[in-house]
């Protein structure tokens, strides 16, 4: 109590000259017309920066949220994509899924851990066995292709990140259908390199490279990345810059896809080739 009777003591002059100006702002801002609007704008100016500034930090603590709300739409919009596509001939026999005619399964899943910055990059997701997840299925975001699963325990997957310099992808420019190879450099983790475009194939900056669907891994269409415009020849090939839709360094959502009918396709693929 003493503290603050010296406080008030020490700067009594400060303290009643603040008073009276407020007592004159009010006067003067209740008085006249002029003076009372700019005060209610200066006012609104005030409350109305301190109210943005209020709900932009809440959408950013929503972020987290949205994003799983937004990967959680995405695998059901893959879903109906697969239930909606054409219904094979019925004088072939295939196989589909019993429960809903599917050839792919979609599965959410979390990053728990990532790195960009080495030669051969891996990706731990929190889902394994005891969800579903085996070798060989693919991995994707919402913004494109990340990697494939090469390790699972019961309750956690591993997989091979799109960044490392083992992974290869047979891939295909969406504008003209060619394809070739997919594969990481080792450098920027940002680039890939598309080898194997023959010579005559036109192709154009920002051209749009997706998953060809020749692999048993990832559905066709999937897309990977854009083309930036940078070439390099060397015998019948040329070899294209891509520029990854998907940044490593913020991937935290993704899903991992399953191919219901790979064992089917593995088993006969394997049966021609061993002749």
């Amino acid at each position: 109590m003493r503290s603050l009777l010296n406080f008030l003591l020490r700067f009594k002059t400060l303290i009643l000259f603040l008073v009276l100006e407020t007592v004159a702002l009010v006067m003067i801002s209740s008085s006249h017309n002029y003076h009372q609007s700019v005060a209610f704008g200066a006012a609104r100016t005030v409350s109305g920066f301190f109210a943005r500034r209020l709900e932009n930090s809440r959408s950013y603590l929503r972020l987290k949220q949205i994003n799983q709300q937004l990967v959680t739409e995405n695998l059901i919009l893959r879903r109906q994509i697969e239930e909606l596509r054409p219904i094979p001939r019925t004088d072939y026999t295939t196989v589909h899924d019993t429960v809903n005619g599917t050839s792919y399964s979609y599965l959410s899943a979390t990053v728990i851990n990532n790195s960009v910055n080495k030669q051969k990059n891996f990706i731990t997701l929190d889902r394994g066995s005891n969800h579903g997840v085996a070798t060989g299925m693919g991995v994707a975001s919402a913004e494109g292709i990340t990697g494939v699963v090469v390790g699972v325990s019961r309750n956690f997957s591993v997989a091979m990140s799109l960044l490392n310099t083992d992974f290869r992808l047979s891939a295909r420019i969406a504008s003209n259908d060619y394809f070739g190879s997919l594969a990481w450099d080792g450098k920027n983790f940002r680039y890939a390199q598309l080898s194997e475009i023959p010579h005559h194939v036109a192709v154009n900056q920002g051209d749009t490279i997706v998953s060809s669907g020749y692999s048993a891994i990832f559905p066709e269409g999937i897309v990977i990345g854009t083309l930036t415009g940078d070439m390099k020849k060397g015998g019948d090939f040329v070899t294209l810059k891509v520029q990854l839709s998907a940044d490593f360094k913020k991937l935290t959502d993704v899903y991992i896809i399953g191919n219901l009918n790979r064992a089917e396709r593995d088993t006969v693929e394997a049966e021609v080739i061993d002749e």
